[in-house]
């Protein structure tokens, strides 16, 4: 990677694809819903992003295939701005009822609900101070956090389902994945926008087109359907939202392709992929969509389906049941081959109330007080019942639909020749800023927090035994209060000169640079719980400043370093890594973080306590030091002034520190009682709170000496 390498240089993607090989593999429907599963679950980020990428690849194929005579080779700013997506056609009349649009809403939600996730990942704090990132955010968070017009799509979307009467399905559930029904086109659509997520770099140019024809298409919904039978003001609201965006999303990608103007060419036909890759997904999602909708729903084989998805569950509690002569056992072994020999014997059984199908005990099983109560929902049950109702008088064949394959490119990786076990901290270091780059750098780096943590827990007694909201809020309280007593404001000159500061500015370099990147992964908790994810991704923008690049806290540490004339190189390179002027104790802390952020569910906990402690820490004695310091020096104290104000005791990032860990706390007591578990994860918590004093030890008390040989060194001309 060379010195002037940009984040988003184009040429980074050979780090990732250069470690592709494989045979090619069959995508099925059931290797897309695995994939779509594990793609929300950080635990298989190593293994997802290999068929992640093939499964991209193999999409960008087809739109090559399909719109070769319309990619323009040629580059200009106003064949980007005239880039404009083809209508699609309407549903005809006739399919456009009442229930059909229910239908459609239902069908489409996979795919609407999982929009635009494919940015969630393209800022992350190192690369936080790039024009492109900054942008990019701030177009995330318009379209789902904070706009002018106070609306978050992902909540208008979910309310306007709700009051159609339909709920929002659990995207990360491994349930929802292995639902046979899912549409295949409509589950792919949904994957790829997950797939990309995965890649913010390698796949950078199709991303802005793909986001350009996002902001520029209406939804499957409304393509099919009339405007007046879409009532909902969110419909309106979102159209007048992605608009909004195409002006800032043009003048980002304008600047991208500006950036790299040897490659502008290559670039640029890479975004018009990306920009079909959407159109492709869509018609086939709209394609799908008609054809469930022309085709009349088949209970018997909505029936098949769900059997076939709750049988293993079943196998084993039903030897005693006897049907048409055979027991339960022997026909759940003989499925699915013999489907429909066994519907048929069971819409013949005594189970069955030909006359009035509504009171058959094979539904009373499921109902409240049935010994299979809670094995089949609501809607399950609505779909038994309607085939009891439908196939009384004649039922019918069941023939279960093949499963359509298509190749795709190869996934598997090499066994990779770097062996990431024995890095160092320091080296460790660039490939956890790059980790999308570098997967298989994660299990050294879960093994590290695990050895960290292990030695926090060992080295570091807990304060109170038993956790309550009490003792815990008066025990920060006192440390917060006993900061802010003990400040005393300056008087005459500081005991650090300007000099040891300057040094020092340039030893937590790899600290500040990549502020926030503790809980740049806290998205990835929305489904594990959403108030405590949406409570550490606002501490997160704030952190990087919400789109504003004014306001972003490694910018505004690297507009001090300029200040000072500290040159380091980009932290995300090679050579920052090699800086010899960083002491390797200097990489501690941050390899912690980054290495926690990678697996934000599996040390939530941790992630708890070690947030409350880096947010404590910026309040009290210490960063009101810090500004009388530097005040006197002449040094600009914006990096320590901002953390005061925004870390805040009564309000800030301190008090949402508090309030995450209340919730986590709050949410297990709901869930046990179980003092045994309630203490141990009060114990995890509070590791990840020592750990910022614990593994940042080695570097705070090593300072002062690596300080006094870096003087000696350069006093006697040694460096």
């Amino acid at each position: 990677m060379s010195k002037a390498m940009h984040f988003f240089d184009p040429t980074q993607a050979c780090l990732y694809t250069r470690s592709l090989n494989g045979e090619p593999i069959e995508w099925s429907v059931n290797a897309l819903a695995d994939l779509f599963y594990q793609l929300q679950q950080p635990e298989y980020t190593d293994k997802s992003m290999a068929q992640a990428y093939a499964l991209l690849q193999q999409e960008l194929q087809q739109v090559q295939q399909h719109y070769a005579t319309v990619i323009m080779p040629e580059y200009s700013p106003a064949k980007l701005a005239a880039l404009q997506v083809a209508k699609i056609t309407p549903f005809p009349e006739p399919l456009c009822s009442a229930a059909n649009l229910n239908t459609c809403l239902q069908q489409t939600t996979i795919v609407l609900a999982t929009q635009p996730q494919w940015l969630q990942n393209i800022s992350p704090a190192v690369a936080s101070q790039s024009f492109i990132a900054t942008q990019l955010l701030r177009l995330f968070l318009q379209l789902t956090r904070n706009n002018a017009q106070g609306i978050a799509l992902p909540q208008a979307y979910q309310a306007m389902l709700l009051a159609q009467g339909i709920t929002m399905p659990s995207l990360h559930s491994y349930n929802l994945s292995q639902q046979l029904e899912l549409p295949a086109d409509l589950l792919k659509f949904a994957t790829v926008q997950l797939a990309l997520a995965k890649f913010p770099r390698v796949f950078l140019p199709e991303i802005l087109g793909f986001t350009l024809a996002y902001c520029q298409l209406p939804t499957l919904v409304e393509v099919a359907f009339p405007q007046q039978q879409l009532v909902d003001t969110f419909w309106q609201q979102r159209q007048d939202l992605l608009q909004q965006q195409i002006a800032p999303l043009l003048r980002c990608s304008t600047a991208y392709l500006d950036l790299f103007p040897q490659q502008s060419q290559l670039l640029w036909q890479r975004m018009q992929k990306g920009f079909y890759l959407y159109q492709l997904q869509m018609q086939g999602g709209h394609t799908q969509v008609h054809a469930i909708l022309q085709k009349p729903f088949d209970r018997q084989q909505a029936v098949a389906k769900l059997l076939q998805h709750k049988v293993i569950a079943a196998m084993g509690h039903h030897q005693k049941i006897q049907l048409a002569g055979r027991s339960l056992e022997q026909w759940f072994s003989g499925l699915p081959d013999n489907t429909a020999d066994f519907l048929q014997a069971l819409m013949q059984s005594a189970y069955v109330d030909k006359q009035q199908p509504a009171n058959s005990r094979l539904l009373q099983l499921f109902a409240f007080n049935g010994p299979m109560f809670g094995v089949l929902d609501q809607a399950e049950q609505d779909t038994l019942l309607g085939w009891l109702q439908e196939g009384i008088a004649t039922p019918t064949t069941t023939h279960i639909e093949p499963i359509i394959t298509s190749k795709a490119s190869s996934v598997a990786q090499n066994i990779p020749s770097q062996n990431f076990k024995k890095l160092s901290t320091r080296e460790l270091y660039y490939y956890l800023v790059n980790a999308d780059l570098f997967p298989e750098a994660l299990p050294t780096a879960k093994a590290k927090v695990r050895k960290l943590l292990f030695a926090c827990r060992l080295f570091n007694p807990l304060p109170f035994k038993h956790y309550s909201h009490q003792q815990f809020d008066a025990y920060i309280k006192n440390i917060y209060q006993s900061e802010v007593a003990s400040y005393q404001p300056l008087q005459g000159a500081p005991k650090i000169s300007k000099a040891a500061y300057i040094w020092g500015f340039e030893q937590i370099a790899p600290l500040i640079l990549i502020d926030g990147s503790w809980i740049q992964n806290s998205l990835a908790l929305q489904d594990v719980t959403p108030e405590i994810s949406d409570i550490l991704f606002a501490t997160y923008c704030d952190e990087v400043g919400n789109g504003q690049l004014a306001q972003n806290h490694p910018y505004i540490f690297q507009q001090l370093l300029d200040s000072l004339a500290i040159q380091v190189p980009p932290a995300y390179s090679q050579e920052f890594i090699e800086h010899k002027g960083f002491i390797n104790s200097a990489f501690d802390m941050p390899v912690f973080m980054l290495a926690l952020a990678s697996f934000s569910v599996e040390f939530l906990p941790e992630l708890l306590g070690l947030n409350m402690a880096i947010e404590l820490s910026g309040l009290g004695k210490s960063y009101l030091r810090l500004v009388d310091d530097w005040n006197y020096w002449g040094i600009d104290p914006s990096i320590a002034k901002i953390h005061i104000s925004i870390d805040n005791y009564a309000s800030g990032h301190t008090f949402l520190a508090k309030k995450s860990i209340q919730i986590y706390m709050d949410d297990l007591q709901q869930s046990t009682s179980n003092t045994t578990i309630l203490d141990s994860h009060w114990r995890r918590i509070y590791s990840g709170y020592a750990a910022l004093r614990f593994v940042g030890g080695r570097f705070k008390f090593g300072l002062p000496f690596a300080y006094f040989v870096y003087k000696f060194k350069s006093k006697h001309g040694l460096e």
